[in-house]
């Protein structure tokens, strides 16, 4: 999806303004996947807002003695040095910025020199640093530049470096917000913006006159991610301005050819749902067996027949919370709610009601009551999803049912020859394999897959064990409430999310003491939420 100048003026950039930046800000949002619907409305509400709706690309410091003592009161104590600073931009920058984000101190000019400036205002000599070596020009000793010449680009490293894209996937404006300025301030004016962007999308989208970007119409898997992480990238070259996203472990990718350097590849790759192409580095991907598909693709290849879900017996009313047995069959008892609602509050109230009523932690609730050495984290996680309409298997195919299915036959559900239960070792491995069919979308932070369960979002981390006859662990990520947050940073980024789980010990809301998933018994682990 491409910004055109009637969006860009829609929301109150000048023609002139508008025609100025169109180019730049099209290709740049495109290079690092601002290009939803979302993504690009957050963004241009962010850079509107920011900017002065495109008029400006450097920072307003030009305050009065009363905006002084309003906006910095913190360094401007008394309306005697208020009045000694007031309408005298350099002085104000110098004494606002000393000695934070890597500027020196007020006698040494680097407040001022290193004003904000592009549209989302860089600010500060770590930043322009960092940007400096991103875009490849020496902006530390040019800081003009960032202003004449990458405007439009230091706003999308920003947005990049901070990995905004996934806060705007899940619509969360409030941590857009504060990740770009720190609080909330302004964000009334951004919220109206936003509106705006998102009203005229649709309607341009409606009317025709939104050009889009074709997007390839199959993914044919060639190979793995064989690192733990692998950066995909718009050119063989290890730079953050290169960066497009993380690759975990397991992702399944098609290679395209050579990328011009020895030991690069060009590939096609899935990425929150939309297919995209980079280069990535050879050596770290692993060929997946012939049956799995192969580099060299039919002209015209067959589509794969979508694979239904698979559950045991449903709606059985003696499989209960307090019964000890028939885990392999969904929740059936009576009177079990369901996720409803029409907007992000509603949807997130049903799933904490949800959370509720299977009171994981209840003793009496024996179908997650640990029992020894055996836990019941995905029974617990897989009834969860299940009670918000959500797929994740507590039983699923046999290879010999996956192909009979893959050629079209009809094969009915019988527990031991055509499904097997999924332990959370073979959850995780379900996840990358089946579940963005299914609706699954990976994420990659913590900020924004908390932000997902605040907004009715069914959310998971699981891990995988080293040792495969050990049980991995997975864990909802829920919505916060009143009496349960998550643990946040001073920069409001969240560390710990608010977690329930069953396990060894089972908890009904809480924030573990550390990043357990990241435990050396853990070979690989990944967040995932469903809409």
């Amino acid at each position: 999806m491409l910004v055109t100048r009637e969006l860009l003026t829609r929301m109150g950039a000048s023609a002139a303004h508008a025609d100025r930046h169109l180019d730049a800000l099209n290709a740049a949002m495109a290079l690092h996947g601002i290009d939803t619907e979302l993504r690009i409305a957050h963004f241009l509400a962010q850079v509107m807002h920011e900017s002065g709706c495109l008029r400006l690309t450097e920072e307003n410091l030009n305050y009065s003695a009363e905006g002084l003592r309003r906006v910095f009161r913190k360094y401007y104590r008394s309306d005697a040095e208020a009045a000694a600073h007031a309408r005298q931009p350099e002085h104000i920058a110098n004494r606002v910025y000393a000695s934070r984000m890597g500027n020196g101190p007020e006698s040494s000019g680097d407040g001022f020199r290193y004003r904000g400036r592009g549209l989302i205002q860089l600010t500060g000599k770590d930043n322009y640093r960092s940007f400096a070596q991103w875009c490849g020009a020496d902006v530390v000793a040019n800081p003009d530049w960032v202003a004449e010449r990458y405007a439009v680009e230091s706003a999308v490293y920003y947005w990049d470096r901070n990995a905004i894209n996934a806060l705007a996937d899940v619509d969360d404006l409030g941590a857009i917000t504060r990740r770009i300025n720190g609080g909330l301030i302004g964000y009334e004016h951004r919220l109206e913006l936003l509106r705006t962007a998102k009203r005229t999308l649709r309607e341009l989208t409606a009317a025709g006159t939104v050009d889009t970007v074709a997007q390839p119409a199959v993914l044919q898997p060639s190979h793995r991610v064989g690192a733990t992480q692998l950066m995909l990238r718009s050119a063989p070259v290890v730079a953050d301005r290169t960066r497009i996203g993380v690759l975990n472990q397991g992702k399944e990718v098609q290679v395209l050819g050579p990328a011009g350097e020895p030991g690069w590849v060009r590939i096609r790759v899935s990425l929150s749902g939309l297919l995209r192409e980079g280069v990535v580095a050879e050596r770290y991907l692993k060929a997946l067996p012939t049956s799995r598909g192969a580099a060299t693709v039919p002209a015209a290849p067959a589509q794969a027949a979508a694979l239904p879900a698979a559950h045991m017996q449903q709606d059985r009313a003696d499989i209960t919370r307090r019964r000890d047995g028939g885990r392999a069959y969904p929740l059936g008892e009576a009177g079990r709610p369901a996720r409803a609602g029409g907007d992000a509050a509603s949807l997130a109230a049903s799933v904490s009601a949800i959370v509720d009523y299977l009171d994981v932690a209840n003793p009496a609730h024996l179908r997650y009551k640990p029992a020894g050495s055996t836990t019941y984290c995905n029974i617990y996680a897989t009834d969860l999803a299940y009670l918000c309409g959500v797929y994740l298997p507590r039983v699923w195919w046999t290879d010999r049912a996956l192909l009979q299915l893959r050629e079209g036959a009809q094969v009915a559900v019988e527990y031991g020859r055509t499904v097997r239960e999924l332990n959370a070792n073979s959850l995780y491995d379900w996840l990358e394999d089946h579940g963005p069919a299914f609706g699954w979308r990976r994420e990659v932070e913590l900020t924004a897959l908390q932000a997902a369960a605040n907004a009715g979002q069914v959310c998971v981390i699981v891990a995988r064990r080293v040792d495969l006859n050990r049980p991995g662990h997975i864990t909802a990520v829920v919505p916060e409430t009143g009496d349960a947050k998550a643990v946040r940073s001073a920069e409001h980024e969240v560390l710990r999310p608010l977690e329930s789980q069953a396990g060894t010990r089972n908890v009904l809301r809480g924030t573990p003491a550390s990043a357990w998933w990241q435990g050396s018994r853990f070979q690989a682990f990944a967040f995932w939420r469903h809409p």
